[in-house]
């Protein structure tokens, strides 16, 4: 009976890590997730990227910011290899207010 229970808990806990891996496996293949971009960008650009913020809860100010290296769920925004990459797409700096110090610097 406790080799049942143990067989039991086993599979229960197998099943449920399959799970999970299966369900980040299928968010990354459909692109909602953002690791494989991050890290292909990375490799794209042979240095870390930076990730471009689209939608920002705190005002309308669309920016850029550097993720972080640890290995995790990205957002499955746009990366871009420089800051000034993302400033010529438009993204600001700051997420408060529109400052571009790299396209300033260049011109």
């Amino acid at each position: 009976m406790d080799d049942e229970k143990q067989n039991s808990k086993r599979w229960g806990i197998v099943t449920l890590v399959v799970g999970i891996l299966a369900t980040i496996i299928v968010l990354e293949l459909l692109q909602m997730g953002g690791n494989t971009r991050f890290y292909t960008t990375w490799l794209y650009c042979e240095q870390k990227p930076v990730a471009a913020e689209s939608l920002n809860a705190r005002g309308n100010v669309i920016y850029y910011y550097e993720p972080s290296s640890w290995p995790g769920i990205h957002a499955a925004g746009s990366y871009y290899c420089t800051p000034l990459e993302a400033e010529t797409a438009g993204y600001s700096a700051s997420p408060t207010q529109y400052e571009f110090p790299n396209l300033q610097r260049g011109a």
